[in-house]
């Protein structure tokens, strides 16, 4: 039976630095939708190990692929061998067929010897928000929300970042509450902090810092965060602040309705002006229609036709029908009787 099975294995990363997470892989091809592997915990000498949830998921050519991963990391340097158990092919509630993994070999690469022993290796990212949203009030419980997570580091070499949340003299913290979350790969704390502003202003937040080791450049970086920085008023600031946001929407108000009474006077000139040409029986009438649409673009008061042409198809565009007919009405002002 164990020979009929395709048994696999496959380390991730065979060279490692000291507590960089590394993922060995066990996998089978099958036939069978409920079939599973199953296997004890493997327990390795200086090496923490976090087993994978067991995937039973459909391959090629309707086979399905059974698979059983394992999380590992190493705290020794050297030369680590790994030995892990039987593994178990389940097969309608009896092991089937078992298989025992050849071993396996870990380089692992000691850390820089100024490296803290609390300084993660690899990534870890953070996000936050502050509960309730918007502007806060002074001496009202409020909530810092942080979350860090990581799907390269275990949540032990997470960043104590309780340590730089303390009291200053504007805001008041209280003890947080603490979330672990795997969901494997990935790895999560989730933080709910407490605390009061104690006046107006903006929050006062501390900036949270850290440095973690890039196993792939060998290098120390540093993460730095700065937080939500939301408006904290009272019931005066808010009242000021509603005053002048009143007086910045009548403003704004104000503006609109001026500016389109603005265009609505240039429409209307522009419709009295070509009113005034269908047909232009009376010179003086085009003439009072030149002059009001001048007046409400902003125009020369005296003006030419010339003039009075160049400006409208500077705003309007060309116009040749409308510069034929002024010219014609003003050949025919200055003609001979």
């Amino acid at each position: 039976m164990v020979a009929d099975l395709p048994w696999t294995i496959q380390l991730e990363d065979a060279q490692v630095w000291q507590r960089e997470r590394t993922t060995l892989t066990v996998e089978v091809q099958s036939t069978d939708r409920f079939a599973r592997l199953e296997a004890s915990l493997p327990r390795i000498e200086s090496v923490d190990v976090q087993a994978l949830p067991a995937t039973n998921e459909a391959g090629a050519d309707g086979k399905r692929v059974l698979r059983l991963s394992w999380q590992l990391s190493a705290h020794t340097p050297g030369t680590q061998t790994l030995q892990f158990p039987v593994i178990r092919y389940n097969l309608n509630g009896r092991d089937a067929a078992q298989w025992q993994p050849p071993l396996q070999t870990l380089e692992v690469q000691a850390l820089p010897p100024y490296l803290p022993p609390t300084t993660p290796v690899g990534n870890v990212m953070i996000e936050s928000h502050i509960e309730p949203s918007g502007v806060l009030q002074p001496q009202h419980l409020a909530y810092w929300h942080v979350s860090l997570h990581s799907d390269t580091v275990n949540t032990a070499q997470f960043p104590p970042i309780l340590k730089q949340i303390k009291n200053t003299h504007g805001v008041e913290i209280f003890p947080a509450t603490v979330r672990a979350v795997r969901e494997p790969p990935l790895q999560r704390l989730d933080y709910r902090i407490p605390f009061k502003a104690q006046g107006s202003g903006t929050l006062d937040l501390p900036t949270l810092q850290w440095h973690w080791f890039d196993p792939a450049t060998g290098r120390l970086e540093q993460v730095e965060y700065s937080p939500p920085r939301p408006w904290v008023l009272g019931w005066v600031w808010r009242g000021v602040s509603g005053v002048f946001s009143l007086l910045a929407v009548l403003a704004g108000l104000g503006f609109g309705v001026k500016l389109a009474g603005k265009h609505w006077r240039r429409w209307r000139s522009k419709k009295r002006m070509l009113q005034a040409l269908q047909p232009p029986d009376s010179p003086q009438k085009v003439r009072n229609a030149m002059r009001d649409c001048a007046a409400a673009h902003g125009w020369a008061e005296n003006f030419s036709v010339a003039q009075w042409l160049s400006c409208w198809e500077q705003h309007y565009g060309a116009a040749d029908h409308l510069r034929m007919q002024l010219q014609a009405l003003e050949r025919s002002r200055f003609a001979s009787p």
